[in-house]
């Protein structure tokens, strides 16, 4: 992995505390790359953590109203535009960084059954759906449903309320999931926001 160097200026706190708002529950790729993006900002200076929100729209809220000091959302978001259109914030910096490895998982005691079953994703990587499934399955017999993040698509599954989920490995992991079937790391831009100095 290419290491960078981040040079844009942060608006330091006064608490020293610098906190990054983006998509939850733990395990979402978005957690996983304000992991990455915490690694890479540690300094002796002030201390870097994460908060994780149920929507890009509740993170969007959040550094309006200065809970957070950045946000960070990848650009397969599909509303990113409303952080980009913002008068109150002004782009950081923007980032590659790979998602974990995504796949269609299921339980791990349960048998894959399409036929009738009921599939959740969140709506970025929907388009993996045909790649995932067999070859044999047709899509008519399968109910798909959107969630709010790879996360929560995984949690439905565990708690029964679906039978697949298209979800990545550390969700799949935290959830106790198996893979039937895996597309592989996506190569995702993301942006980090912050807000505008009042001059």
């Amino acid at each position: 992995m290419l290491e960078f160097q981040i040079e844009f200026e942060l608006h330091i706190p006064t608490s020293n505390n610098l906190v990054i708002g983006t998509l939850g529950p733990a395990a979402t790729s978005s957690d996983y790359a304000s992991q990455y993006i915490i690694n890479q900002l540690i300094s002796e200076e002030f201390t870097v953590s994460n908060q994780l929100f149920d929507t890009f729209l509740d993170v969007k809220e959040a550094l309006l109203q200065d809970k957070i000091d950045l946000a960070l959302v990848p650009h397969a978001y599909d509303r990113i535009n409303e952080f980009y259109m913002e008068p109150d914030f002004e782009l950081g910096f923007i980032f590659i960084y790979p998602t974990p490895v995504y796949g269609l998982a299921k339980k791990k005691d349960k048998e894959a059954v399409f036929n009738g079953s009921r599939i959740v994703t969140h709506p970025a990587p929907l388009p993996l759906l045909k790649q995932l499934l067999p070859d044999t399955q047709d899509q008519a017999q399968i109910k798909v449903d959107l969630s709010p993040s790879t996360s929560d698509c995984a949690m439905q599954v565990k708690q029964g309320l679906a039978d697949f989920a298209i979800t990545n490995e550390n969700a799949a992991k935290v959830y106790d999931l198996e893979f039937i079937s895996t597309y592989g790391n996506i190569q995702m831009s993301w942006s980090l926001f912050q807000k505008k100095r009042l001059n």
